[in-house]
């Protein structure tokens, strides 16, 4: 796997050179190549990207809340994880739709005066900084409005606590420092206050038909057996899936 990635970048490199030489029209001269530095900052970026859309989108609340209703379920592989993540990502998609808009209009002016530039040269590092600053608000509002006031405020006095002095005096609970994992742990607190509704009536479920075998005195047969289509049936007849959708993507403000 990592040799196959180190040829994917590879071949990202070398295909930029070809469009950038055919774009100048002249052979042997090729334009500025981006020192090791720049190659490596454009590298990590793309390696954090990821973790940016998992942790600072409504995508960790989601998969979270849906693995904790297959586990109520019971059911080890329905939906398997192709799909729950597959689910939430298109449910991210909609979430973070207008968010993403606001942000593409932000930095759209710094966008378009930067379209001519290489994908990759000694300017993409201060480039896609200089995009991140100008489109950020918009994220920073989001991450604000679906933040808990407790989880900064806890942030926030720790931040004074361990940094020096002289950072002290700028600190801000709306810096993306204490904001971002105080948005991480509102997002994992709701996701288990969900969960634990989703398995109340499930755990009831269980509950009553464990008792019911155990009078019945039919102790060799796993209450599962029983208590799965009774809990699918509950999902079914109360359009739980719908529900659950809804109820997720209203969380959001």
């Amino acid at each position: 796997m990592t040799r196959f990635v180190r040829f994917f970048f590879l071949g990202l490199l070398l295909t930029a050179n070809t469009f950038a030489q055919d774009a100048t029209g002249q052979v042997g001269q090729l334009p500025d190549q981006p020192n090791v530095i720049s190659v490596l900052f454009i590298l990590a970026a793309i390696g954090l990207l990821p973790y940016a859309v998992i942790l600072l989108t409504s995508f960790m609340k989601i998969v979270v809340v849906m693995s904790l209703l297959r586990n109520a379920l019971g059911v080890q592989q329905a939906p398997p994880n192709q799909v729950i993540t597959g689910i939430a990502l298109l449910l991210t998609i909609y979430v973070m739709f207008p968010t993403g808009v606001k942000m593409y209009d932000a930095g759209k002016d710094f966008f378009d005066k930067s379209k001519n530039m290489a994908i990759f040269s000694n300017d993409t590092p201060t480039y896609m900084l200089g995009l991140i600053n100008v489109s950020k608000e918009p994220l920073r509002d989001f991450l604000l409005r679906n933040t808990a006031q407790q989880q900064m405020r806890n942030f926030y006095q720790t931040a004074y606590r361990i940094l020096p002095q002289d950072y002290r005096q700028g600190l801000s609970a709306k810096d993306f420092f204490i904001l971002i994992p105080a948005y991480i742990v509102t997002q994992l607190k709701n996701a288990f206050e969900i969960g634990v509704l989703i398995y109340l009536p499930f755990f009831v479920i269980d509950l009553v038909t464990s008792n019911i075998l155990l009078a019945m005195g039919m102790m060799m047969l796993s209450p599962l057996t029983i208590s799965l289509p009774l809990k699918l049936l509950l999902l079914v007849m109360v359009d739980g899936w719908s529900l659950l959708i809804q109820g997720l993507v209203m969380t959001y403000k």
